[in-house]
């Protein structure tokens, strides 16, 4: 087994990248929150936090959330991540690529850092580099007087590396996206709805445009709209039944799938 690559110096300075005569894709790196459906107690829950390289020799810092450090370095896909929780240390953990591969390293956190459960080092000493794939569960400390509050509560992030070619147009979004649309039409048309409302490519509540790569809802009645934008009538006080802003007809949402054409 060949030996890990050395990890890079904390504040080392990133050295400037030899030009290619094609671009090479982003390196990216997306943290979202991990849910063990076992666990008698909720980690901390945080919005999906995404990062990438801005070179090869970048790092991806991750510690406790201050108002400071994130008014200094803003909030950029290359500024340190923070999470608002006091069983993270100011400075717990570093992520970075090196040949065709993601490591993660404890930086003497006080608390720990686990991958898939399995504990980097102990408490303030650092750890060796572990490489990190894709699909694996990192988890920062350990909750402290039972996680009660929020600000008490571990941090489990699910890692998602390079996958912006999952975020991108292509041929079988951009097809399934058309597909969504014509047969919306042809089910508008099946109930003579109004015709402006079901031909518009634009979500009726916020009048942005319904395109690939977003999270859609369509109705029976073949009206589509973002899924932030008419979630709250969904879950609202009407569900199951939902009525729908545009033409009124009224759907229940848990009748059993009709299987007819």
């Amino acid at each position: 087994m060949s030996p890990l690559p050395p990890a890079p110096a904390s504040l080392s300075t990133e050295l400037p990248s030899a030009p290619n005569e094609t671009a090479a894709p982003p390196l990216t790196i997306r943290f979202s929150p991990h849910v063990e459906l076992r666990s008698t107690r909720p980690s901390l829950h945080f919005t999906a936090i995404s990062r990438t390289l801005s070179s090869p020799n970048g790092v991806v810092r991750v510690g406790r959330y201050s108002e400071r450090d994130h008014k200094a370095a803003g909030d950029t896909s290359t500024s340190p991540v923070g999470f608002k929780s006091k069983v993270v240390s100011r400075r717990h953990c570093e992520f970075w690529h090196n040949s065709g591969q993601w490591y993660v390293k404890d930086v003497k956190s006080s608390s720990g850092t686990f991958l898939n459960h399995v504990r980097l080092s102990s408490p303030g000493v650092e750890s060796r580099p572990f490489p990190v794939n894709d699909g694996d569960v990192v988890q920062l400390g350990i909750d402290f007087k039972g996680g009660e509050d929020d600000i008490y509560r571990c941090v489990k992030i699910r890692v998602e590396c390079n996958r912006t070619w999952q975020k991108s147009a292509n041929a079988f979004n951009t097809s399934a996206h058309k597909k969504l649309l014509q047969n919306a039409l042809r089910t508008g048309a099946k109930r003579n709805s109004d015709a402006g409302s079901i031909n518009n490519s634009e979500c009726t509540i916020c009048f942005n445009a319904v395109a690939p790569l977003q999270a859609l809802f369509v109705a029976p009645c073949g009206h589509v709209w973002h899924y932030k934008c008419i979630r709250q009538i969904l879950v609202g006080p009407h569900y199951p039944n939902f009525p729908c802003p545009n033409c009124r007809l009224v759907a229940d949402l848990e009748a059993e799938i009709d299987q007819s054409e």
